[in-house]
């Protein structure tokens, strides 16, 4: 048993004193810049960074103040987490509305003026669970989900039902490309990859040895961080193969930059410079969606033109299998070797340009048996149609025998009369 009181207490607290200075420099939670890194899809640490950007211009043209200070002001607080959810709901109020006083410069030029509009419910639910996460991450505080839904009033979405677009409108935006955006636009169209995903392609993920065409997307380049096959068409097969003879294995097939954020923007920038020099002739691809002002036709509508055509095509499963969305049970179920398969018999609904005519196995064998079922109909109704015409003659055989009876009848009956004559 130790003597605490024979102790001296000196030497105890140095060791203390000098252990809890030794640990300080661990932090207790993340900074600005490390929960934005920490989001690894482009789309999202993008929407993460636009997120904070309104929740900012929110709090200085409230408080006067950065969504940091006003962090270390409420550290201390013990009401801090009502707190937030009143702030929360304040942001989410002011979000709904237009505030011309706030100016932006947009475009690859930074020329084009423009004023805060009310953002889209859907867009203020992603700023809220972004900035709810930046207060977690780096301001400590746990926020409660239940007590958030009860607090932040969230306006509920006008639903349109999204238009597709059509094998018609998608000629006419290729028509208007240059080779080498048509080439990537039609590759878009075949697999159903995000922007992000094939601007990051090399050559060597393309197995062109293959029937159809073989991509493999890398794990890194999709957002969901799992790697997935995908193909194109017959009618894209050559035009790509053009362009991939003309660079090395390593390099960039679509991609205009190693950062993968700017190769997006310059792409996005570029399709809505198209989609405007278009649509001086044909306005429907200057139209929007009343409810939210969003172009109709953007780049996304062409990965809805491979979900569409895929799941019309064999089946819906299918589809979300291409767009690399979670399957149930994918983890076991591994048909990869059926993909090319079920791709052939998309194919013909995803060309524009040429027809092939697709039938597979199954639908061989139904046909065959449709005309099989034809057939033998056909045989019933024809051996109906005998025995009718064999009846007809059986009885046309009778009336010809009783007729011949009448006839002899009548001639004994006469010869019959002429010798009863004195």
């Amino acid at each position: 048993m130790v003597n605490w009181e024979k102790v001296s207490t000196l030497p105890f607290l140095i060791t203390i004193t000098s252990e809890l200075v030794y640990m300080s420099y661990i932090q207790e939670t993340n900074t600005r810049e490390e929960f934005l890194n920490s989001k690894t899809a482009i789309n999202t640490r993008k929407m993460a960074e636009t997120s904070l950007t309104q929740f900012g211009r929110f709090t200085e043209s409230e408080y006067s103040k950065t969504p940091e200070e006003i962090i270390s002001d409420l550290k201390d607080d013990a009401n801090a987490l009502e707190k937030i959810y009143t702030v929360l709901n304040k942001w989410i109020t002011w979000l709904g509305q237009d505030h011309p006083e706030i100016i932006t410069f947009c475009g690859r030029y930074k020329n084009i003026k423009k004023t805060f509009k009310a953002i889209h419910p859907n867009t203020q639910k992603q700023y809220l669970n972004h900035t709810k996460g930046f207060l977690e991450d780096v301001g400590g505080f746990d926020i409660n989900n239940r007590r958030l839904r009860k607090r932040v009033r969230l306006p509920k979405a006008e639903e349109e039902e999204p238009e597709p677009l059509t094998k018609k409108e998608l000629r006419i935006l290729l028509d208007n490309c240059s080779n080498k955006r048509k080439t990537m636009l039609m590759v878009l169209k075949d697999s159903g990859m995000r922007i992000g995903e094939v601007l990051q392609l090399k050559k060597k993920h393309f197995d062109i040895s293959k029937t159809p065409v073989e991509i493999h997307i890398p794990a890194f380049a999709t957002k969901t961080k799992k790697a997935r096959t995908t193909f194109v068409t017959q009618e894209t097969r050559h035009i790509l193969l053009r362009q991939l003879n003309e660079i090395g294995q390593d390099d960039l097939v679509f991609g205009t930059n190693i950062d993968v954020r700017t190769s997006v923007n310059t792409q996005v920038s570029d399709f809505d410079y198209l989609r405007s020099k278009i649509g001086m002739t044909y306005s429907r691809f200057l139209e929007k969606y009343d409810s939210n002002g969003r172009f109709k036709i953007t780049l996304h509508s062409l990965r809805s033109f491979t979900a569409t055509q895929c799941a019309e095509a064999v089946d819906e499963s299918f589809a979300h299998g291409i767009l690399g969305h979670k399957k149930y049970l994918s983890q076991y179920i591994r048909n990869q070797d059926k993909l090319s398969e079920k791709y052939v018999r998309a194919e013909n609904s995803l060309m524009i340009y040429e027809s092939t005519v697709v039938i597979d196995q199954d639908e061989r064998v139904k046909k065959l048996e449709e005309e099989q079922q034809k057939s033998r109909l056909d045989v019933m109704a024809l051996t109906n149609i005998m025995s009718q015409l064999a009846d007809i003659k059986a009885d046309g055989v009778r009336k010809d025998l009783e007729i011949k009876q009448l006839q002899a009848m009548l001639e004994n009956k006469e010869s019959c009369s002429i010798s009863s004559i004195p």
